[in-house]
């Protein structure tokens, strides 16, 4: 038996926040390019929501990295996780 642990992450707004500054920038299916007019970094629409859906895996959103936090002062985590055996 082989065990793989797999992580639930909620991919709202994965393909609109910048991966890189973590800006929302809002387009239309249509639009294949994420170009942020904030931090000036243009990559594939569905390359950025890949390394979003990454960074919210393992916990380093870029929200958390530049210091957001709630009101009670903890840090956002918005991964689940969970494990399953493979036969």
């Amino acid at each position: 038996m082989l065990e793989v642990e797999t992580i639930a992450v909620n991919p709202k707004n994965t393909s609109q926040d910048c991966s890189n500054c973590g800006e929302k920038v809002p387009k239309e299916l249509n639009i294949r390019t994420h170009s942020c007019p904030h931090c000036g970094i243009v990559i594939d629409r569905d390359w950025n929501a890949a390394i979003n859906i990454k960074n919210r895996a393992v916990g380093h959103s870029v929200f958390k990295a530049r210091g957001v936090r709630r009101s009670n002062g903890t840090a956002k985590r918005e991964s689940l996780h969970y494990s399953a055996t493979l036969v």
